[in-house]
C-alpha cells in the first residue's frame, strides 16, 4: 500500500529526468511551508477563540481551552510534527 500523504508521495518519485525530480522536491517543500502556516493560523485562531470565550464569561473555570477548540474543529494543528 502506498503512504496517502502527497508529500511522502512526492519525494519518493525516482525519474530519468533529474529536473522531474528536483521539481516534486520543491513541490514538496511548498506544501509543507503552506501546512505550517496553515496550522499556525489555525493555533492562532484557537488562542484567539479561548481569549474571546473566557473573557467574555469572565475567567469561568469551566470554558475550554485552545487544544480542545482546535479537536472541536477537527484540526490537530497543536502536534509535534506538522506532516498531516
Amino acid at each position: 500500500m502506498t503512504d496517502p500523504d502527497i508529500v511522502t508521495r512526492l519525494r519518493a518519485v525516482l525519474h530519468n529526468d533529474r529536473s522531474v525530480e528536483l521539481m516534486n522536491r520543491e513541490a514538496a517543500d511548498e506544501i509543507e511551508r503552506l501546512r505550517d502556516e496553515r496550522d499556525e493560523a489555525r493555533r492562532m485562531y484557537c488562542e484567539e477563540a479561548f481569549c474571546h470565550r473566557f473573557n467574555e464569561r469572565g475567567g469561568e473555570a469551566t470554558i475550554i481551552d485552545s487544544r480542545q477548540i482546535a479537536h472541536s474543529m477537527g484540526w490537530d494543528c497543536f502536534k509535534e510534527n506538522n506532516n498531516d
